[in-house]
């Protein structure tokens, strides 16, 4: 449930990525190139937070309850 959102907004982080950005001192930075960092830096930290509650809350990830259901269930294992 929060995996869809965590790739969509890493997808929109990096519409926004300048690269060498870390490299150009803040006096010779555009405008244009400041609000296109400060994008990349809110959609990056929206993603990695949507990641961390992905990791916390979807039985996607194999060390989730629900997941080792599922595949006990796919395998024909008793639980």
């Amino acid at each position: 449930m929060y995996l869809g959102p965590a790739f969509l907004f890493a997808a929109f982080a990096s519409l926004f990525y300048v690269p060498g950005f870390l490299d150009t001192p803040l006096g010779m930075l555009t405008a244009r190139q400041l609000v296109s960092e400060l994008l990349f830096s809110v959609f990056g930290l929206i993603a990695l937070a949507a990641l961390a509650r992905s990791i916390e809350l979807d039985p996607v990830w194999p060390w989730r309850p629900e997941f080792r259901r599922v595949m006990n269930g796919l395998f024909g294992r008793a639980q």
